[in-house]
């Protein structure tokens, strides 16, 4: 890969700043919450208000990036002319992973010039975040 733009999901709980900072793009996961769905963001100050409700009883759900959350970002990339390394949330906890790869699949057929490697990080949080913050370093360094 040449050029390339690294990509991932919101479960890495990598803040904003540094994303940009490493020109790192996210699609973010959602959380289905008193009715709401609401984008996952570690910077959301409402993060305190749903555990302290889910820890007196109250449901929180969550739901997967799909294909087509998937499909956009990974597009701006190859529209670019930069390739994609998608690097997802665990496979065995979600179906991010596996949604991925459907997009980056579908649009290999409109870019077949471009490459996209998707990648299991096979963690979750910070553990994820740690595989995509040191891919971002070694990007940088060539």
């Amino acid at each position: 890969m040449s050029t390339y733009k690294i990509i991932t999901d919101s479960a890495c709980d990598l803040p904003q700043a540094m994303l940009q900072e490493l020109d790192i793009s996210a699609v973010s996961l959602t959380v289905n919450f008193r009715g709401e769905t609401r984008c996952d963001s570690v910077e959301d100050g409402e993060v305190k208000e749903l555990y302290d409700a889910m820890r007196s009883g109250e449901v929180a759900t969550t739901a997967a990036v799909n294909p087509d959350g998937w499909a956009g970002k990974i597009e701006e990339a190859l529209a670019a002319g930069q390739d994609a390394l998608v690097m997802t949330f665990s496979g065995g906890l979600s179906t991010t992973y596996q949604s991925a790869v459907i997009a980056a699949n579908d649009l290999m057929e409109t870019y077949p010039q471009r490459k996209v490697m998707v990648v299991d990080t096979c963690a979750a949080a910070l553990g994820q975040g740690l595989f995509v913050w040191y891919a971002a370093k070694q990007r940088d360094k060539g």
